[in-house]
């Protein structure tokens, strides 16, 4: 078995169920903005949200412009068309959304247990392209906060995943710049897996629904978080 010292957590839809929290906080913002919720509303807003976080990797867009950017195209599809009115119904949904979401803590199945048995062990350190205020809001109210060291958020450090700069922040303020010392985990190919590969970590797939590997070369993978410990423990 490989020893690993730091073991390097992404945030959401690995530790914190971004799924579920996505939804309740886009239908109180919806209720909050008098705009009509409807599952087909937020199926667009997800689709659109994911794209602009994809683009965001790429370096096609700025997370200042994406957070407002989201509610504007959805409402461009569904009938605001003046664009002084769209833009401030755009901002006025970023602000609710992003109170809203950073009120929820809810967590991936099985997180909270592994998180404090590989805490006796490991330093454990999120990692995560998220906003901050929203990241550190969730994490600040989490059960998960005494099992962490740390949080590096893409936000405050000016990088994010898959970047080599932003690991190179990662590993320069943990102390360690041995790549062997850490294993990262993740559900996203194309930022956690993508990311670690290329920078010479050993990364741990977490991939509750046996999706495809995209050709990746992963050193282990897992369909639910205990399984962690059969690695590690």
């Amino acid at each position: 078995m490989k020893q690993y010292q730091y073991l390097l957590f992404d945030a959401d839809n690995t530790l914190f169920d971004f799924t579920k929290a996505e939804y309740l906080s886009f239908r109180d913002t919806c209720s909050a903005c008098n705009v009509s919720y409807s599952e087909e509303l937020y199926d667009q807003y997800s689709a659109i949200n994911d794209r602009l976080w994809k683009l965001l990797e790429q370096g096609g867009i700025k997370l200042d412009a994406l957070k407002i950017e989201r509610f504007r195209e959805l409402l461009l599809k569904n009938g605001f068309t003046d664009d002084d009115v769209t833009l401030t119904k755009a901002l006025e949904m970023r602000d609710s959304y992003m109170e809203n979401l950073a009120m929820q803590t809810c967590l991936v199945d099985g997180a909270e247990d592994i998180c404090r048995k590989l805490a006796e062990k490991y330093e454990l350190y999120i990692v995560t392209n998220g906003i901050s205020k929203i990241q550190r809001s969730r994490f600040g109210r989490s059960v998960l906060q005494p099992y962490f060291r740390d949080l590096f958020i893409s936000e405050e450090i000016g990088a994010g995943k898959p970047a080599p700069e932003y690991y190179d922040h990662v590993l320069r303020t943990i102390g360690c710049t041995e790549k062997r010392a850490y294993l990262a985990i993740g559900d996203s190919l194309t930022s956690d897996c993508a990311g670690a590969v290329n920078y010479g970590l050993d990364i741990c797939y977490f991939n509750p629904k046996n999706r495809p590997d995209g050709g990746l070369k992963m050193t282990y993978t897992i369909q639910h978080l205990s399984e962690l410990e059969a690695i590690l423990l």
